[in-house]
């Protein structure tokens, strides 16, 4: 982590500025076996990306206005650190925004709430393992076009609700713009001691052609016993399309000692009026090898209920250690 301080002044008044860099590399040699429907396997060696945190380089910068108010940034950019050449410039979260006694408010791509009750779900947070965007339900990262709005800490309760602004269609401009829906999204959360717990609504309205609106509900509870942290996550979605699903999971983090952790996450999701049930197995190591970088293994089995269709994924089965390094 990089930090910079520059002290700026104007008449009589001075404001304290920092500007800090900081960042992920998170390479993994995995190998991955795939089969599909037709009964057919196919085994790939890689270098994974983002197996355990997000490969990017980030600029944040933080300004006193005074009386408690701040104004800051921030500016996420993602690269894929198993490739020679790969940079996606701002590629990730990024926003400017105010914070105070009141909370904060950002305004951009600043993450959603429901990405905090997603990731709060098992110990795999986004990453390979989590079900994240698959078998517990759609990921909701970030949205263009939003404003984020988040609480201070009560007695270890906060809030934070987000909502992105409609776009209507204009084939005019080059490049066109595409119609895109209005978004609300709300999140109440809990830390206190050994205990969190959470709660998030997700509301994408009917736009086109969609006959439905986009609902989901996520939700997490987990209790750190010393021992072992044990966590239940639930979540609950309707489609446009009318397709109904919802489902669980169970997770634990296991501490061996002050550098070495054993993880785990089941989940299972429940598709409605329909026989093609998801469901995801993983169990991982983690050892820290310092308070920056650690190494990691992980074992994970997908499996698609029900697959007919030949060219359909069935399964797939992912064996991986990586090393994660932080600046």
């Amino acid at each position: 982590m990089i930090a910079l301080a520059t002290l700026a002044a104007a008449g009589a008044t001075f404001a304290q500025s920092s500007v800090t860099i900081f960042g992920t590399f998170d390479p993994s040699i995995a190998n991955a076996q795939t089969t599909y429907g037709s009964g057919k396997s196919v085994t790939q060696n890689l270098v994974r990306n983002n197996s355990q945190g997000t490969s990017q380089v980030t600029f944040t910068g933080v300004e006193d206005l005074g009386g408690g108010l701040k104004a800051s940034f921030l500016i996420e950019n993602d690269f894929d650190a198993g490739k020679d050449s790969s940079w996606n410039a701002a590629g990730g979260e990024m926003y400017t925004g105010l914070e105070g006694s009141f909370g904060s408010i950002k305004l951009g791509g600043a993450n959603t709430p429901s990405l905090t009750a997603q990731a709060s779900r098992q110990p795999f947070g986004t990453k390979i393992g989590s079900g994240f965007g698959g078998v517990l339900g759609t990921k909701h990262v970030r949205n263009s076009n939003s404003v984020v709005y988040a609480t201070p800490v009560f007695s270890g309760f906060s809030a934070a609700i987000g909502y992105a602004f409609k776009t209507n269609a204009d084939t005019n401009p080059a490049p066109t713009i595409a119609a895109v829906a209005d978004h609300t999204d709300i999140g109440l959360n809990y830390a206190n001691g050994p205990v969190a717990a959470g709660v998030s609504f997700y509301s994408v309205a009917k736009t086109g052609a969609d006959l439905n609106s986009n609902t989901q509900t996520n939700a997490y509870a987990s209790y750190d016993l010393g021992l072992a942290k044990l966590t239940l996550g639930y979540v609950d979605e309707k489609l446009a399309t009318g397709v109904k699903q919802d489902g669980f999971n169970v997770a634990a983090v296991v501490p061996l000692s002050a550098n070495l952790s054993l993880l785990g996450n089941y989940a299972k999701l429940d598709v409605k009026e329909s026989t093609k049930d998801k469901s995801i197995f993983a169990i991982g190591a983690k050892y820290l090898l310092s308070k920056r970088t650690s190494v990691y293994a992980r074992y994970v089995d997908e499996k698609n209920d029900n697959v007919t269709a030949a060219d359909s994924v069935k399964g797939v089965k992912t064996t991986l250690v990586g090393v994660q390094h932080n600046f």
